[in-house]
């Protein structure tokens, strides 16, 4: 399913706010000058640039070296998913942790509960559907016997409810795809389906290499008689995505066929102009495609166990949004390092403003997927370019790390090698999931704003600080040595980080959490 949220760039500045930075904050008063009421089990003193990871005891208690006019940024993680992940099972339902940061001149911090989240945006729609049905109707596309024909006219399932409609093909794109739309919906439409067409077209030539050299030469086929890939544009709510695959496995292989939302378009929605661009045709139908390569591939690869189905949402929507925006990124002939200035793009009549939708939107929320994972594994993919892997090869090592999970057999499908197995394999065994999350973080608080590259978005120019309205800005801001402190709340399994000003004076912080799975890292911006 691709993700779908209403964009007014300008109007929705209240929406996005409600929705967070990277939580919700509530600062707390300061108490006056006091003695630090806890034992400091660290000691933390940086340079501009410099990064260090803390224990949930060093956290609780730290002291920070002075540093009058320093700003530091820092990174906490809710580890759990990734823990349940590391011992073979599933994390299962997860209440959203609370967060506790501030001076510990307010008195050291103690045990919290986790409550509910504090973020009001609604979740994701359904993943991709998966076909359990034994037997096959003739309208079925699964069932599909021979090659659709351009401008053949034919019977189809609907996307909702049972009475098959008439469909028409409208272009066979690359011998592979078949654009077809069902005729009751194309009134108004003619612009989307030029739009689909030159995505396709685009995607024919440049995205099947990409997806062949991440997953599997093998392109997904909507049945073994047509060998094409169906596309079948439709109209349905908004709300429910604008976009979606449906899949079907058996001993022959996995087989699928997208549906393409032709409500996303000026008129149906507010601020639904910014959708009008071929690139965000690009967009859907990459993330799409990706979804079929993803379950072709795991069948492929991973016959004994791998089932795509119960995967979460950030290994393959995130997976699916990488593989898509890395397409937009081609089409619109953006650099993957270009150091793109995505804030001078929010621009609804442009059509790269699809390209800034990743820094836009993403906000440590892991386990939503989409933008927030597609953020992660892109940045690494940076740094297994960094390591000497080409863009290609470190995308094909993330994508199907990720499609795996993070330790292969981890109680949510996985039963392959694994993200972390993946990454340690290029980057050494200490190489560490949690600690690659927190530097994640902490290069999206510091970037483009310190001396050292590792703490940098190579893709997208300053991405928490280009726009004062969007970009992931800090959850909380405290400042040492005033005994104030900051109440935050992040979605179960995300990561965020709060600003933290430099006293003249050497002070002692307090970070604690409502889950015991916590993990911290600082870092000094300046």
């Amino acid at each position: 399913m691709s993700s779908l949220r209403p964009l007014v760039l300008v109007a929705t500045t209240a929406v996005l706010a409600a929705c967070g930075g990277a939580g919700s904050a509530a600062p707390t008063a300061a108490t006056g000058d006091a003695q630090p009421s806890c034992t400091a089990a660290a000691s933390v003193s940086l340079q501009p640039g410099q990064t260090q990871t803390l224990t949930a005891d060093e956290a609780a208690c730290f002291r920070l070296a002075s540093g009058d006019g320093a700003e530091y940024a820092l990174a906490g993680y809710d580890a759990r998913a990734l823990e349940a992940s590391r011992a073979g099972r599933a994390a299962g339902a997860l209440a959203d942790p609370q967060y506790t940061i501030g001076d510990a001149a307010r008195g050291a911090a103690h045990s919290l509960s986790a409550g509910p989240a504090a973020l009001d945006a609604p979740r994701r729609p359904a993943d991709v559907a998966y076909s359990g049905a034994t037997a096959l109707d003739a309208a079925d596309p699964f069932a599909r016997a021979t090659p659709w024909r351009e401008g053949e006219r034919f019977q189809v399932k609907p996307m909702e409810g049972s009475q098959p409609v008439q469909a028409r093909v409208l272009r066979i794109v690359g011998g592979r795809f078949a654009l077809a739309v069902v005729e009751g919906d194309e009134a108004g439409a003619a612009r989307v389906l030029e739009q689909a067409t030159e995505a396709l077209q685009f995607l024919a030539q440049r995205g099947v290499p990409l997806l062949q050299s991440t997953f599997s030469e093998s392109i997904p086929a909507t049945s073994a008689g047509s060998g094409q890939l169906l596309v079948l544009a439709t109209a349905w709510d908004p709300a429910k995505g604008a976009g979606a695959t449906w899949t079907r496995t058996d001993a022959g292989g996995a087989h699928s066929f997208v549906w393409l939302n032709l409500n996303l378009r000026p008129g149906k929605g507010e601020g639904y102009a910014m959708y009008d661009h071929a690139s965000y045709r690009v967009k859907v139908l990459g993330h799409e495609l990706t979804h079929a390569w993803q379950a072709g591939w795991l069948h492929e690869a991973h016959a004994e166990g791998h089932a795509a189905a119960q995967s979460p949402a950030w290994s393959m929507e995130g997976g699916a949004d990488f593989v898509a925006m890395d397409l937009v990124r081609r089409f619109l002939g953006v650099g993957l390092g270009a150091n793109w200035k995505w804030s001078d793009n929010l621009e609804p009549s442009k059509s790269s403003v699809i390209f800034a939708l990743e820094p836009f939107d993403a906000r440590g929320r892991l386990t939503w997927g989409y933008y927030d994972a597609s953020s992660l594994l892109r940045d690494l993919q940076a740094r297994l370019i960094a390591a000497g892997m080409t863009p290609e090869a470190a995308m094909a090592e993330v994508s199907r790390g990720a499609v795996e999970g993070w330790h292969g057999a981890d109680g949510e499908g996985g039963a392959c090698a694994g993200l972390v197995e993946r990454m340690r394999a290029r980057l050494g065994a200490a190489w560490d999931p949690a600690a690659a999350v927190l530097l994640w973080t902490a290069s999206q608080a510091a970037d483009d704003r310190t001396p050292n590259s590792a703490l940098s978005n190579p893709t997208y120019y300053d991405v928490a600080s280009a726009d004062e309205r969007y970009g992931w800005k800090p959850a909380a801001e405290v400042r040492a040595g005033t005994g104030a402190a900051a109440a935050v709340t992040q979605v179960a399994g995300g990561s965020f980080y709060v600003r933290v000003k430099g006293a003249r004076a050497e002070s002692t912080l307090s970070a604690v959490s409502s889950t015991p799975d916590a993990r911290w890292m600082i870092v000094r911006v300046r």
